[in-house]
Order: structure tokens, then C-alpha cells, then sequence
């Protein structure tokens, strides 16, 4: 029992390890301020102006209002349920009890699959006056237009704070998005994506250029022509660092080269005459009878003899007696 009991602790430890690991993944990605009712009346024709701009995002109603856009910036499946979203800075008050806490913030419930975000997508929660479901804040969250609002993540127990901006007070129809590099920008009404990633412009000059070249012909031609301008300076540059390296071979190798070259025509020239003067015969060859010619003219064929003979008979040897030829004297029979 006590094994089990330790095996169901160590899991439960686990368990709220890997889930505080996974709320910590969450981050503010961007909000908007819904503001007066001239921005958005609520008649019908106006409603449909409303929904030609993404940051006026109509909740399941069909109504707009203020948004809070969440994302998991890991690249894992987590679980944003029983996190709170609070806008009442009175929660950084650290002698309140998590229960007050509580009160001040907006409980994301339970129950929603949509409240399980996969790897670097986002959920979006409306503000509203009141509670219409689980992508809908209750009371405690408010956001006001035309004013600095304060917006928290906490996890689930009400304690750990796992995000909080600060939204400067926008114009109508803008948002406050947050960057691949964790900076903030202003987006227009046209530039809004909620529930999808922020665009991001850091250069008005590229912005204005993506404007005037919306198809990218211009960038086309820009950019051929700078592919065409770095292969001619190439071919330039190349064409003449051979040109002196040849030179520069040039004047290290003719010492070198020239009595090769001589050998060369010498042997050309030999070939000549082999193939013309000695009428087909090879010229090595003819160069030999000359020299056994001339060899045998200034009397180098032969050595002077005396004409005395030097080889005098030897003294009588057993090794000439013909009897030492046979092992055994032959026996002579006589026919009677």
C-alpha cells in the first residue's frame, strides 16, 4: 500500500511538473480594445463594414469585442484550462490570498477542447460584461478604450505570474501585437490576425516598396539584374587574375622550358634526316656504321699479333690414357 501510495505521489508530482512546464509556454500575442459604439454600431449594415476588418472580431454571437490573443510558443500540445486572465493590477498585491486573488480574475474553464492549444498556435478570449462561454472572460476582466490597459496571465493556482503587458491606449480599430523577437508594435485594423501569426513590419521603406510592387516585378528585375552585375564582375575579375598568373609562370618557367625545347627541334631535325638523307634508314642506325667504319679504318678490329704460337704440349698424364675410360678391361674371346 505504501509503494502505491508512493507511486501515485511521484506521478502526481510529474503531472504538475510537466503542466506548470507547459503553462509557462503561454504568452500575450495580441490584444484589441473594442472602443466607443460609433467604432462599431451594433445595426446590421455596420456589422457587416465590422467584419471587413479583422481586428473587429465577432464572437460566437456574431457581436464584436474586445479580444486578448494567446499563444503556445513551444512547439507541444498544451493545456491553457484553469489559467486566469486578469487586468486588475490590484493582483500583484502579494499579501492577498490566492482565493482574492481569484476574485479579481477570470477563470478559463474546463470542458473546451479548444482550450487545448497545439504547438505555436493560439486561442482568443472576447472581454466582455459578461460570461457567454468558455472563449468569453467574466466580469473581473475589463478593458478600456482610449486608456493604458494592464493585461496578466497567471497559472492555476492564482499565484505564478506567466505574462503581463502593458497596452498603450490605441486608436480605433488598432491592435498591440507582439513580434517574433518579443518586441510590441501598433497594427492597423487591415493588419490585425487574431488567432493566426502577426504580421511584422520593421521597415516603413520595405512596407512602402511591398505597396508600390504588390506583384514583385520590380523586385524581380532588381534582383536579376544584381545576379547578372556580380557574375560580370566575376568573369572581369577572374580573366585577369589569369592573365598575370600566366605571366607570372611565364617568366619563372622559359629558363626552365627553353633546353628542353632545343632537345626538342634537335630531335625533330634528326628524324628529318633519317626519314630523307639516309633514305629510310633509321638515323641511329647510320650513325653506327659510320662509327664501326671508322672504327675498323684507324685499325681498332683487331689486336696486334706476333704471330707466334705460345701453346706448348704438356708433359705425359695419366688422364690421357684411353684405358682409364672403363671401369673393367673387356675379356677377348676367340671364336674356335
Amino acid at each position: 500500500m505504501k509503494r502505491i501510495l508512493s507511486l501515485v505521489s511521484l506521478l502526481a508530482l510529474a503531472t504538475a511538473g510537466a503542466l506548470a512546464q507547459g503553462a509557462h509556454d503561454f504568452r500575450i500575442n495580441e490584444v484589441f480594445v473594442l472602443g466607443c459604439p460609433k467604432c462599431c454600431p451594433s445595426d446590421i449594415v455596420d456589422r457587416q463594414e465590422c467584419q471587413k476588418k479583422p481586428s473587429f472580431y465577432l464572437d460566437e454571437y456574431g457581436e464584436p469585442a474586445s479580444w486578448i490573443e494567446i499563444e503556445n510558443t513551444s512547439y507541444t500540445t498544451h493545456e491553457i484550462r484553469n489559467c486566469f486572465i486578469a487586468t486588475d493590477r490590484a493582483v500583484l498585491n502579494k499579501e492577498l490570498s490566492a482565493p482574492e486573488r481569484e476574485q479579481l480574475m477570470s477563470i478559463i474553464p474546463a470542458g473546451d477542447p479548444r482550450t487545448l492549444i497545439s504547438g505555436k498556435q493560439r486561442i482568443t478570449f472576447f472581454v466582455g460584461n459578461r460570461n457567454r462561454g468558455t472563449l468569453h472572460t467574466t466580469c473581473a476582466v475589463q478593458l478600456q478604450a482610449g486608456q493604458t490597459n494592464w493585461i496578466a496571465l497567471y497559472d492555476g493556482n492564482a499565484v505564478d505570474l506567466l505574462d503581463s503587458i502593458t497596452v498603450p491606449a490605441l486608436e480605433p480599430g488598432q491592435t498591440w501585437a507582439r513580434l517574433s523577437d518579443g518586441t510590441w508594435q501598433v497594427c492597423n485594423a487591415t493588419e490585425a490576425t487574431p488567432n493566426g501569426p502577426n504580421q511584422e513590419y520593421h521597415n516603413d521603406k520595405i512596407r512602402e516598396f511591398k505597396e508600390k510592387d504588390p506583384h514583385g516585378f520590380a523586385m524581380t528585375l532588381m534582383c536579376m539584374a544584381v545576379v547578372f552585375t556580380c557574375l560580370a564582375i566575376l568573369f572581369l575579375f577572374f580573366q585577369g587574375f589569369g592573365l598575370i598568373i600566366a605571366k607570372m609562370v611565364g617568366k619563372v618557367a622559359k629558363p626552365v622550358v627553353s633546353p628542353v625545347v632545343v632537345a626538342g627541334e634537335r630531335v625533330v631535325e634528326a628524324a628529318k634526316q633519317g626519314t630523307t638523307e639516309t633514305k629510310g634508314i633509321p638515323m641511329e642506325t647510320y650513325t653506327a656504321v659510320i662509327g664501326l667504319a671508322l672504327h675498323e679504318y684507324f685499325g681498332g678490329t683487331h689486336d696486334i699479333e706476333s704471330g707466334v704460337l705460345t701453346i706448348s704440349p704438356s708433359q705425359h698424364s695419366s688422364w690421357a690414357d684411353k684405358s682409364h675410360e672403363l671401369r673393367q678391361t673387356p675379356i677377348h674371346h676367340i671364336a674356335e
